[in-house]
């Protein structure tokens, strides 16, 4: 059995359990799971996989974990994936610290961070809870520091293949460490294809193409670490006995690690990108920036998570749902400041509540409105016609119909930035969503096309009476194409 500070991790469980109600034994589920005999399952610990494989709702999954960090149970990164290999280049505990752009240099590329697809968060049980060896990569031996720590455990070059880190290893011929100031020889037979001879601690990177045309045999070849940099960067050989010898030239171990790219995997990925695809590595389900960014319970939790810098994130697909009141100044006029402002609150309570039912997040509320991000547009119309039927209950409890509501929906990419302290999104998808939002009247709501065609929406929608329209939008050049929804037709 692994050694746990129990003491710890009970007083940890109960102040976790009192965050919130939870399903029954979800909590205990998750001491279960702390307890596990495989430690590298407590190392960027994926909440969807846990939630599959110990019967726990996702979202419960995704909250539970949230909170667990918040607790001091886990410790959260923001993990930075590169799309052609799956290395995690950058691991970071906070968001602040994600950066807009990065580079792999094993694929010798920039990448765009976008949090939809390539920031990962995982979660890694704490060091005062329990010790294991991904807290001390230094210790790893250089498989586990390669293919464990390194490499994205949900990582697979085809959807149906084996994990990119289970292949690496077969076509890994030789990884290993090297001492400061050492040199190290290596021997192999080369096919057809290209090695790549790497470092991931320097990043240095050496490509070699082996091509059947290039008369053999080879010479050895001598290849020198100095400053992170490869020296020579690229050459071609011929198949056959290959030699390199690798000089050290700093004062602190690195490594070498030699990676075996088969001819029919390059023609693949040539002809993947002839055909205006990409070459990039498929990924099992895991917990995305975006999704977070979309989480009431991660805006709540870590309500001083911001993002730095001018730039901010890219999120290529986020719906965006805003709501405002019908002639809510006639109300205060009508009713009172205090009532009206009483009122209002109320409304933003039930709505709030609307959002998080339905897998969203209350992004802000300018005046009497609401700005609000779901990941999924499905979401966003089913709390869209929640808000609906709360507001339609709220104004017969209070037994006047002082609230009307109206709302819009729309979808596309937009930028995660930080305004007045707080997550926010900007860009021309969220002021097309303020938009749309100003066509509806009484009751609407009015969804761009993007959102009505998205999976699950015209369903979800078959009860109501919609209505396409074709309509200009202030500062967008081109005619918008949104549908009204209306109260279910008799």
């Amino acid at each position: 059995m692994p050694t746990l500070n129990e003491s710890l991790l009970d007083d940890k469980l109960a102040e976790l359990e009192k965050v919130r109600t939870w399903s029954p034994r979800v909590v205990s589920k998750l001491e279960s799971f702390l307890r596990v005999d495989d430690e590298w399952a407590l190392f960027r610990a994926n909440p969807f996989t846990f939630a599959a494989e110990r019967g726990v709702a996702e979202d419960e999954a995704v909250d539970l974990f949230l909170w667990a960090s918040k607790v001091g149970i886990f410790q959260m990164t923001w993990n930075l994936l590169c799309p052609g290999c799956g290395v995690a280049v950058h691991s970071f505990t906070t968001l602040r610290s994600v950066c807009a752009t990065f580079h792999c240099y094993l694929c010798a590329v920039d990448i765009e961070t976008r949090l939809d697809e390539f920031v990962h968060v995982g979660f890694t049980i704490s060091p005062k809870i329990r010790t294991i060896p991904a807290h001390d990569p230094q210790a790893l031996s250089v498989g586990d520091y390669y293919f464990r720590y390194n490499f994205a455990r949900e990582a697979r070059p085809t959807p149906d293949g084996p994990r990119l880190a289970e292949l690496f290893v077969k076509e890994h011929p030789h990884v290993s460490y090297i001492e400061p100031r050492a040199k190290h020889r290596v021997e192999m037979d080369a096919a057809p294809g290209q090695l790549v001879v790497y470092d991931i601690v320097t990043n240095a990177v050496f490509v070699f193409d082996v091509d059947p045309k290039q008369p053999g045999p080879n010479k050895p070849f001598n290849l020198k670490l100095t400053e992170g940099a490869g020296v020579p960067a690229m050459s071609t050989i011929a198949p056959g006995r290959f030699e390199l010898e690798l000089d050290n030239d700093w004062d602190q171990r690195n490594t070498i690690a030699v990676l075996f790219k088969p001819q029919a995997m390059l023609d693949e990925v040539q002809r993947q990108l002839a055909e205006g695809g990409d070459a990039m590595m498929h990924f099992d389900r895991f917990l995305s920036g975006r999704r977070l960014l979309t989480s009431n319970a991660f805006r709540q939790a870590f309500e001083t998570e911001t993002i730095q810098g001018t730039e901010g994130l890219a999120v290529r697909d986020i719906s965006i749902l805003f709501t405002d009141l019908k002639e809510s100044t006639a109300m205060y006029d009508r009713i009172g400041d205090l009532k009206a402002f009483a009122l209002v609150n109320q409304h933003f309570d039930r709505l709030g509540r609307a959002v998080e039912t339905n897998r969203g997040a209350v992004v802000k509320t300018i005046g009497d409105a609401v700005m609000a991000s779901f990941e999924q547009p499905v979401d966003a119309v089913r709390a869209a016609l929640e808000m609906l039927r709360e507001i339609e209950a709220f104004n017969e409890e209070v037994g006047e119909r002082e609230i009307v509501l109206k709302i819009g929906v729309h979808r596309g990419a937009s930028i995660a930035v930080t305004l007045n302290d707080r997550l926010d999104f900007f860009g021309q998808t969220v002021n097309i969503a303020s938009r749309v939002q100003g066509l509806a009247d009484a009751d609407e709501i009015y969804v761009t096309d993007d959102i009505y065609r998205a999976p699950g929406v015209k369903e979800l929608l078959t009860k109501f009476s919609v209505t396409p329209q074709q309509v200009s939008l202030k500062g967008v050049q081109r005619q918008v194409s949104v549908f009204r929804v209306m109260t279910p037709a008799a």
